[in-house]
């Protein structure tokens, strides 16, 4: 007997969505029920995920984070002002 790669599960569904599915898959030669559900699943947890990076980025910074986005923020604008006197002096053009 051959093993499952995943796991088969039951799950009960609107009838109308139901309906929706079914007319994709007989208009998408190859697709199957299972398809749809594995896809839908997967924009749902992107989605979830989307949702955590936002509520990440919103949250407020902790003294550490500030101090830290600070110290890139200055090694950029040295970084910045090292290319611009290059830049000037005709190196590397």
């Amino acid at each position: 007997m051959a093993q499952r790669t995943r796991p088969r599960i039951t799950v009960t569904v609107d009838p109308n969505m139901l309906e929706e599915v079914d007319a994709y898959v007989q208009e998408h030669e190859g697709t199957d029920r299972s398809q749809v559900v594995n896809e839908a699943l997967r924009c749902w947890y992107a989605q979830l995920l989307h949702e955590a990076l936002v509520t990440q980025h919103a949250a407020p910074k902790s003294p550490e984070e500030l101090a830290e986005r600070a110290a890139w923020k200055r090694i950029r604008a040295a970084q910045m002002a090292r290319s611009v006197r290059k830049h000037e002096r005709g190196e590397g053009v």
